[in-house]
């Protein structure tokens, strides 16, 4: 760590948070930057300092949230930035993403380049992904946030790639305080409730202190259809129906392609099935439908667009509107901390954070539509209506594409943190050493309800007529009747079989489940001082070594694995007629199992050399250096480091500088999850249908870590003409390479197109080479890279305006490139000023801005704060450019404001009553209309870059005794 000083330090300062002014002394101002503590040293990484009394007044849900506010951070993930169709992976919770510094894939990076700390102490991840809630952390008793926006793994390890997020607790506090609140949203959702307390004494004749905080934070949530983004079916369709290719460009008449651009429409449909279920003969559709009644109609074809297997209108599906958009969850976070001074040079501490997240939400709805896109019913089924039955052959069958849009799956979801930390600090001969052990372990529990359990399904469908009463054929089959006991068919072609085959929908549907468990135990020692001085100062040095051990296990009644032969799935589905080459266990979520463990071994050094104090041109002249040695027992050995320096010609002007080689190891999910199954909508080269394919993807455990070299140049002004005000300018550029990713299963087919012949067609199995593939396999490699670079400004002016005090903070962030390659051969993709539309919307605007304006005088305090997202264009295709051609494709800029007022009651020493107000989205703005290419996928919005809650209230008290 470094020690910031007056005028310097908190250029990045929040308004309001820790200044010289406000501190007794100098030194007590420690900003994570490095290891090191000095007085008269000054960090050249930019830090941004947040006080979580000033992030709570405009945001009172809690600092994760307030956080996101600010442009630094970029397509983080929250409760109302998350999609919520799947819950194959937990990304659920509040998980910060510095400069959005992830490739826009399916695949996102970015959470997990980003280091989280307390009080300097690592954050183990909080589920098995290797993804960190910051939820978990006490708010209450949060003093401050430290934003380093530089590389700082050689001063903290590994994931500090983006930069490093350290939540600074007050370990000093003594009293009582809390608070108690409420809120909704203007339409009546969205309610939430928050209430916390924690305590805090000395004992001992004061050589001891404990901490304790409890807090409860519930969300009702939200569904799709509760706003107009969810509503009108909107979808991108090509524009151009029977596009006729008049140039050299294969793509032209493609979706996006020149010829072809895509426009906004509604009321858009999926053409492959309907809701109660398109009739097929094989692969090819009959023309007709079912309808709710058990009648048979012809397929409305609707309006044709330019994207095949897409309509306007008539009777294809959608995702149906009435889906969650925010999932409904609690959040129960609890705290811990003692510590004892047993010497004026010797103390020591342990604490625990004990954290419980329940979240429970509707998914994706059971469907018929699984890679080939029919359930099979055979000839003799009773069921089949007496119009039908006399087309189908003797030994014939139908098929049925169905999405039933009323069946939704329900999704169950509770994850357990703990993380204790225990440590020692003193001074041996003018060194201060230090040691801290840390022991986490998280639990995750993954229930989805309602599903499509395939097995019993192909049962159940399969009817034959014994007596006059329908019977599932394989209860007449003594050879595997034993093995489909209890089985009770299902009529599917009465309308919803939830409804008019109760019996048999209970049978044919189940629940799929698994539980992921993480530990995580590290052991970090350093000691520091001062070995000698030169004229200028003192050298300061840090050394020291950091053991971590981590560990996952996953188990699932799913396993993709215990299916994949075809001897496994014959004697699985033992008897059965009908089964899809694609099934498995369920419809949706077949995780697979998984086991693995990591040790990680390291020796850091930093070494801070003051080279001139007090002369001409140089006031203070200054350079750090740190190295750190990685050794992982996956990937082997790694080098990281760190060089910087500072000049301050003048007193009110600095300038500071570092280079920096940061590393991000692969996390245990990524080394070894077993392999888990997906879906997803796919226009296929060789057939030309755009329908769902079947996805299985696992994890390689040949990766390497990612590295980036990271530059940043800055200075900070702060006039001595001018007090109260200070500006900082920073530029920084990232190049990552050998950057962890994976194909996506559009762009697998893109590749390997109609010719067959690329080594990306090895990933895709099809039943004969002129069908649709019944499996495409998803596998992550160091493939890509990204190189990113812009410039932060920070001004804040804090000064005295009539009997009050006014505090003025602006914060903004010009992105100037934002690159990325998939691999090797492909185009480079520029992302900066694109709103990327897919099922996972990022968005990379040129300008984003914060501005907070916050005036107190006596009692009543008013804080309004504004948001600036840029203007950006739509952009689609990563592995294909050419095709993000739009209509209309430019965003217009967006401005955000809320409005936040206080009242507080001063009460004895540094005590008080506070009753609080605040909107959110003071005007109501709607977000602006970006859906997806495939329709009811998501919000037709932007999830992570816009708000889509619309104005909201939150009011209540907080208080300290």
């Amino acid at each position: 760590m470094s020690v910031l000083l007056a005028g310097t330090a908190l250029a990045a300062a929040f308004p309001g948070a820790a200044s010289a002014a406000d501190e007794p002394k100098a030194a007590d101002i420690i900003v994570t930057a490095t290891r090191i503590v000095r007085d008269g040293y000054t960090a050249p990484t930019p830090v941004t300092v947040a006080s979580a009394e000033e992030l709570a007044k405009s945001t009172p849900t809690n600092i994760p949230d307030a956080l996101n506010k600010l442009p630094n951070f970029q397509n983080s993930l929250g409760p109302g930035k998350s999609a919520n169709n799947f819950s194959a992976i937990p990304i659920h919770g509040n998980i910060l993403n510095l400069r959005g510094l992830g490739t826009p894939t399916a695949n996102p990076k970015g959470p997990l380049r980003t280091l989280i700390m307390v009080d300097g102490v690592r954050v183990a991840p909080t589920e098995y992904i290797g993804t960190i809630d910051t939820n978990v952390i006490p708010n209450l008793l949060v003093q401050r946030v430290d934003v380093v926006t530089g590389g700082a793994s050689a001063a903290w390890g590994s994931d500090a790639v983006a930069g490093v997020v350290n939540f600074v607790l007050d370990k000093k506090f003594v009293g009582l305080k809390g608070n108690l609140q409420a809120g909704t949203s203007q339409r009546g959702d969205n309610n939430n409730q928050r209430i916390g307390l924690a305590f805090g004494t000395k004992f001992a004749g004061d050589r001891g202190h404990l901490l304790l905080s409890a807090e409860y934070y519930n969300n009702g949530g939200m569904y799709r259809d509760a706003r107009k983004a969810g509503q009108n079916g909107y979808a991108w369709v090509g524009s151009t129906p029977g596009c006729v290719n008049t140039t050299s460009d294969a793509t032209a008449c493609s979706p996006g392609g020149s010829l072809n651009p895509y426009k906004l429409s509604s009321n858009v449909l999926i053409s492959s099935a309907s809701t109660y279920g398109k009739l097929y003969n094989g692969a090819a559709a009959l023309g007709t439908k079912l309808n709710a009644d058990g009648t048979v109609s012809a397929f409305n074809t609707g309006t044709a667009t330019g994207s095949a297997g897409i309509q306007i209108g008539g009777d294809g599906y959608t995702i149906p509107a009435h889906t969650t958009a925010i999932a409904p969850s609690k959040t129960y976070q609890n705290f811990g901390r003692l510590s004892f001074d047993f010497s004026d040079n010797f103390s020591a501490y342990t604490q625990m954070i004990y954290s419980r997240t329940e979240i429970g939400y509707d998914a994706m709805a059971n469907t018929l539509v699984q890679g080939s896109p029919t359930a099979t019913i055979f000839a003799g089924n009773p069921y089949i209506p007496a119009s039908l039955a006399s087309t189908v052959a003797t030994n014939g069958s139908v098929g049925i594409a169905a999405y039933y849009s009323d069946n939704r799956t329900n999704v169950r979801e509770t994850t357990d943190f703990i993380q204790s930390t225990s440590g020692i600090e003193g001074k041996i001969g003018g060194w201060k050493v230090k040691a801290d052990y840390t022991h986490s372990e998280s639990t995750h529990n993954m229930a989805q309800s309602g599903l499509w359990d395939w097995k019993k399904f192909f049962a159940a469908v399969d009817v034959v007529s014994v007596g006059g009463t329908p019977t599932c054929r394989v209860l007449t089959d003594p050879t595997v009747a034993a093995q489909y006991a209890g089985c009770q068919p299902i009529n599917l072609f009465a309308g919803n079989p939830a409804t008019t085959s109760p019996a048999g929908y209970a049978y044919a549907t189940g629940t799929s489940q698994y539980r992921a468990r993480f530990k995580h135990d590290s052991f970090t020692a350093s000691i520091s001082g001062s070995p000698f001085s030169l004229p200028a100062g003192p050298v300061d040095i840090v050394v020291g070594g950091e053991y971590r051990k981590q560990s996952m296990g996953l188990t699932s009644n799913a396993d993709p694995a215990n299916l994949d032969t075809a001897a496994k799935k014959a004697a699985y589905f033992a008897g059965l007629r009908g089964v899809q080459s694609a099934s498995l266990y369920y419809w949706l979520t077949n995780v697979g199992t998984a086991n693995g463990s990591m040790d990680v071994k390291e020796a850091f050094g930093e070494i801070a050399v003051p080279l001139l104090k007090d002369a001409p041109l140089a006031q203070q002249l200054s350079l750090n250096g740190a190295v750190r040695v990685t050794d992982y027992s996956t990937s082997g050995t790694v080098t990281t480091w760190k060089a910087g320096g500072t000049w301050k010609p003048v007193s009110d002007f600095l300038l500071r500088a570092t280079y920096s080689r940061d590393i991000r190891a692969p996390n245990l999910y990524e080394l070894y999850r077993g392999d888990t199954s997906g879906i997803g909508i796919v226009l296929d080269p060789v057939t030309g249908l755009n329908q769902n394919a079947s996805t299985v993807s696992g994890g390689n455990p040949k990766l390497k870590p990612e590295v980036a070299k990271t530059l940043t140049i800055g200075g900070v002004f702060t006039p001595s003409f001018l007090p109260g005000f200070s500006m900082s300018v920073d530029f920084y550029k990232i190049d990552m390479t050998g950057a962890i990713d994976a194909l996506t299963a559009q762009q697998i087919l893109n590749i390997c197109g109609t010719a067959g012949t690329a080594p990306e067609c090895a990933l895709i199995s099809r039943p004969t080479s002129s069908s649709f593939p019944s499996m495409v396999r998803i596998t992550e490699s160091n493939i890509s890279f990204l190189k990113t670079q812009g410039v932060d400004i920070d001004a804040s002016y804090r000064r005295q305006v009539g009997k009050g005090a006014l505090g003025i903070r602006l914060y903004a962030n010009y992105l100037g490139q934002f690159d990325t390659q998939l691999y090797a051969g492909q185009p480079v993709v520029h992302y900066a000023g694109a709103n990327v539309v897919g099922s996972n919307p990022v968005s990379y605007p040129r300008w984003r801005g914060s501005l907070s304006v916050d005036y107190t005088i006596g009692p009543i305090g008013i804080n309004i704060a504004e948001q600036y997202i840029g203007s950006m264009n739509r952009f689609l295709n990563a592995s294909a450019p050419n095709l993000s051609n739009f209509v209309g494709g430019s965003v217009p800029a967006y401005v955000y404001t809320d409005l936040s007022v206080r009242a507080r009651i001063p009460h004895g020493n540094g005590g008080y009553f506070e009753v609080f107000g605040t909107v959110n989205n003071l005007f109501d703005t709607d977000p602006p209309i970006i859906p997806g290419i495939t329709p009811g996928v998501n919000l037709a919005t932007n999830i992570s870059t816009y708000d889509m809650i619309g104005r909201a209230f939150t009011a209540g008290v907080r208080f300290k005794f």
